[in-house]
């Protein structure tokens, strides 16, 4: 099985803005993010939010829902990201992905040059990888062309190397 790095695309123009030191990130009950809505702000589909050295993983209302296919132990957090002057109010998820201990620890680490062991992944479709002071989602081939069908805003996949 073939698997990719799910990441934020840095090439939207004006997508939404949380601001991270706003939220509880030990959180379990749901809450309210304040943020200004523009005329044209780019409600995306993913993002992170980071603080310190913890991570978190965003998704919309309707991305949720195609990710809980996939992982039945996801624990969605929802969170109400709402205008401060009242012009709109959207959902978005805080998902508690697993973490596998499965990378091949090598200098010079990045996102663009993960190596997973795959004898570890057990046909896993969502799952975290943690190293350092990094935190990134991994998706199969199958999830991601699933999550391509549907159109979304603001995701890109770069490919991981197994081994």
């Amino acid at each position: 099985m073939e698997y990719f790095v799910m990441m934020p695309d840095q090439r939207i123009k004006n997508p939404l803005k949380i601001n991270a030191d706003s939220i509880d990130f030990q959180t379990s009950e749901a809450f309210a993010a304040y943020t200004d809505f523009q005329p044209d702000t780019a409600f995306v589909d993913f993002m992170t939010l980071k603080k310190q050295f913890s991570h978190l993983f965003c998704v919309s209302d309707s991305f949720k829902e195609l990710l809980e296919i996939y992982d039945d132990h996801l624990s969605p957090v929802p969170f109400f990201v709402t205008d401060r002057n009242q012009k709109g109010q959207k959902i978005y998820w805080i998902i508690h992905v697993e973490s596998i201990d499965c990378l091949e620890v090598k200098p010079f680490m990045r996102y663009d040059n993960l190596v997973l062991k795959s004898e570890k992944l057990k046909n896993k479709y969502i799952f975290r990888v943690t190293f350092e002071k990094q935190e990134y989602l991994i998706v199969s081939l199958i999830l991601a062309e699933n999550i391509l069908r549907k159109s979304p805003t603001g995701i890109k996949f770069l490919p991981v190397a197994l081994q």
